[in-house]
């Protein structure tokens, strides 16, 4: 009676000092990661002697420990000319592996009628992801998802006398040629082999998920790509698994099958990949099982507040468990996050603009060593001479794959795109650090709700006293607030370490953070920071360490006092002019600037010839060797360089002038609903593209050149933005771009994921009205940084 009178006591006092914010977390008796070394069947070493490995927690190139980040680009959703457009802007934005779908469908749409050319040429695309060095990971199936039609199992297998996605021999027959075919397009283009592919993932989601049949009924059920077997194991999307699998033993046979008659076509790179949520088959210890998260998911009649926002141990407990795989014995790699999602008719959620950069802080401090995202780069669903491709009968729209992904379907990037950066930029140069850490969460944070909105969200990832402090104030589909009065004490070994150092800060609604501590810099020891580890830059024998400040969080830097010159506690107003030149007690030297965060939001880090710069700029960036190409939609525009090209100023500022460019497109309409647009034969001089910028209210919008269907999109608030060049042709040439517009009605299912509902005024009956349309130039300039 005593005792539990005591943990009460106890237990009351920890909750009254977070109600005041106070919060703590021990780490000193929680020993290290475990690291098992060999226990996977992957890895492999490049010509040049360059090896990638993968133990239990993490992946490591030449041995040192790394963090990939992971972007999904589909070649076939985007014109072959705009390839390394695309490739380079995803580059920039620090992803540094590609994933991509080989769709069976699209490349044999008819029995033995085998289509590798044209947007369909996978060894192009690979080659020019080896121009500009990004390593891949090819997703060949044969059923991939990525909504397609049949999940890209093609027309001409349906209804024949045998099981998909099984062992059966009829259908292994068809396997074994497509994956014959693929194995043509990835000869030489392997790691091992000097190339970039560096992972293979066999079918998607077996044993899990799967796409409907594209041949069916208004009002019948769907039936889906599976076997027999697996239909009452089958979800529509990612989802927890409810119940026991009923042939698991199949699922597993028909991966090593598959594996095998792909290694028979010479399919083999060091990595392979699986899908790992919910029950899914995999090939524990030969494989990495891939996690996902999707807060603003489509096939949910209902969307509550995910727990994709509260800290866990991810290599103890994956997303959507159980599992069919030991998470303690594979890393975890969250290679499907859904920052944004694709719209299907009845449900068109636009994600909040701070969800993104919270999600990955979420996993990252929960343990993964792997982030990805599902879309990265958005496309258009071709149409080939069978049918539209796009997953129609799931309510997807027939041509657009936008979803409202960090590079848009036309190219052009989003708010995520920069706000992901901030993370890719840290994990690029701290990852090594970070990787072997081990996550630490605090009392409580299990049981946590996810609408709670008074406590601190909160982990630790460590290895000994050093570590990082993840915080997340954002939570989806519930409101948060300024947590005020916060601070943290981490009890390490021999020491208690407290953000900030004396008083309380504040952490902002829809905030996340990475406060690092006993963080090794050149000799310095950083004891405590209220502000984010952004980038490192090398140049001319000198380290510049950059940082920025969390919105709303006062900048203070505590160091050791034993390991540098000078004052140890530094407070520095964050911007670009905060530069201090911090000396050790060694006799090193290092640059420390902390920027704001809008300007951490604007950088970019590049490499040419082993000299590296950081650039500060609005606009989006392609680097090409030596010279860096800009592109914006304003005429006027800067590069804030760091260090400067010459003498010791820590950075120089180039201004860019475009002449104003200004386009008169002639508009002719009929009716409320239809729209064409015709441009002047010179309308593409001087610029990188022309975007449409259609501002309407209504249901659904097609759009059409040369009497073929090009995109469409379903209304959702906001306006559709079309890049034009790819179209370039046809308008110059005095043929338009038109568009047809179905009206909004009052009983529409998706009103309520509207942001704009209570603006829309159906007392006149349906709403079908273009608001504005005006096209607006995207402007280029290239300039060298370096010399």
């Amino acid at each position: 009676m005593i005792k539990q009178f005591l943990l009460s006591a106890a237990l009351l006092a920890l909750l009254s000092a977070e109600a005041r914010g106070q919060y703590s977390i021990n780490i000193k008796n929680v020993p290290d990661k475990p690291i098992v070394e060999g226990g996977l069947k992957l890895g492999g070493q490049n010509p040049g002697g360059q090896r990638i490995d993968v133990n239990n927690f993490y992946m490591t190139v030449d041995g040192k420990p790394m963090i990939a980040t992971m972007g999904e680009m589909h070649y076939s959703r985007m014109p072959r000319e705009h390839w390394e457009e695309q490739i380079l802007k995803l580059k920039a934005g620090g992803v540094n592996v590609l994933a991509t779908y080989v769709f069976w469908a699209l490349h044999e749409p008819h029995e033995g009628d085998n289509r590798w050319t044209g947007n369909l040429d996978l060894r192009h695309f690979l080659e020019l992801c080896k121009k500009h060095n990004i390593w891949t990971i090819v997703r060949i199936g044969p059923f991939c998802h990525g909504e397609m039609r049949s999940g890209s199992i093609p027309d001409w297998i349906y209804g024949r006398p045998f099981q998909v996605r099984t062992n059966d021999d009829e259908y292994l027959k068809y396997v074994s040629c497509h994956y014959g075919n693929i194995g043509k397009q990835l000869q030489g283009q392997y790691y091992q082999d000097g190339g970039v592919v560096i992972g293979i993932q066999l079918d998607n989601e077996l044993q899990h998920s799967a796409s409907p049949w594209a041949f069916g009924y208004p009002g019948q059920p769907l039936e889906f790509t599976v076997a027999d077997h697996d239909v009452d194991n089958t979800h529509i999307g990612v989802q927890q698994a409810d119940k026991p699998m009923q042939a698991a033993d199949t699922g597993l046979k028909h991966l090593q099958t598959l594996k095998a008659i792909a290694e028979s076509k010479g399919i083999k790179a060091p990595l392979l990949t699986v899908t790992g949520w919910g029950y899914a088959a995999v090939l524990p210890g030969e494989s990495i099982p891939v996690t996902a998260c999707y807060p603003y998911n489509w096939w949910d009649q209902e969307l509550p507040p995910s727990r994709f926002f509260l800290f866990k141990d991810m290599t103890v407990e994956p997303d959507y468990s159980p599992v069919r795989y030991a998470p303690d014995a594979h890393p975890s790699f969250a290679a499907e996050m859904g920052i944004g999602n694709q719209h299907v008719y009845w449900r068109r959620v636009t994600p909040a603009e701070a969800s993104p950069e919270a999600m990955v802080v979420r996993a990252l401090g929960s343990g993964s060593n792997g982030v990805g995202y599902y879309m990265y780069q958005g496309g258009t669903t071709p149409r080939n001479d069978v049918n539209f491709q796009s997953d129609h009968p799931m309510g997807v729209p027939l041509m657009s794959y936008d979803f409202k992904a960090p590079l848009a379907e036309f190219g052009f990037t989003r708010q995520s795109y920069h706000q992901l950066q901030l993370i890719h930029l840290f994990t690029a140069d701290f990852g090594e650090q970070l990787a072997p850490m081990g996550t630490v969460l605090p009392e409580g944070a299990l049981t946590m709700s996810p609408t709670d909105a008074t406590l601190l969200r909160y982990a630790v990832r460590k290895k000994g006293n050093a570590g990082f402090v993840f915080l997340n104030n954002f939570q989806d589909h519930a409101k948060r607030h300024d947590l005020t009065g916060v601070s943290i004490s981490v009890e390490a070994e021999g020491e208690t370490l407290r953000f900030p150092a004396r008083g309380a800060m504040t952490v902002r609604e829809d905030v996340s953070a990475i406060l690092p501590f006993n963080f090794d810099m050149e000799g310095a020891l950083l004891k405590t920071a209220t502000a984010q580890p952004l980038a490192i830059v090398n140049s001319r024998g000198q380290k510049h360490y950059f940082f920025f400040a969390p919105e709303g969080m006062a900048t203070e830097y505590v160091f050791n006092p034993s390991t540098v010159k000078g004052k140890h506690q530094l407070t520095p107003a964050p911007g670009k002019n905060s530069t201090l030149k911090i000396r050790t007690v060694t006799g090193k030297e290092f640059l420390l600037t902390t920027l704001t965060r809008q300007e951490a939001l604007q950088a970019y880090k590049v490499v040419n010839d082993g000299e590296e710069r950081l650039i500060l700029t609005g606009a989006d960036l392609m680097q090409y060797g030596e010279t860096i190409c800009l592109q914006d939609t304003t005429a006027n525009f800067t590069a804030i360089v760091f260090p400067a090209r010459k003498g010791s100023k820590a950075y120089q500022t180039f201004n860019f002038e475009n002449e104003p460019i200004r386009i008169e497109p002639q508009f002719t309409t009929s009716g409320n609903r239809r729209l064409m647009v015709n441009l002047p034969a010179t309308a593409f001089d001087r610029v990188s593209d022309l975007y449409l910028m259609i501002d309407y209210t209504g249901d659904t919008m097609q759009a059409f050149v040369d009497g073929n269907m090009v995109s469409d999109n379903f209304f959702d608030g906001t306006p559709w933005q079309v890049g034009l060049k790819r179209f370039k042709s046809q308008l110059t040439a005095g043929k338009g771009i038109y568009f047809y517009m179905t009206a909004l009605h009052l009983d529409a299912p998706f009103l309520d994921d509207l942001p704009c509902k209570a603006t829309l005024d159906f007392s006149k009956g349906n709403i079908a009205r273009f608001n504005n349309v005006r096209i607006v130039p995207e402007y280029k300039v290239v300039f060298n940084p370096f010399n």
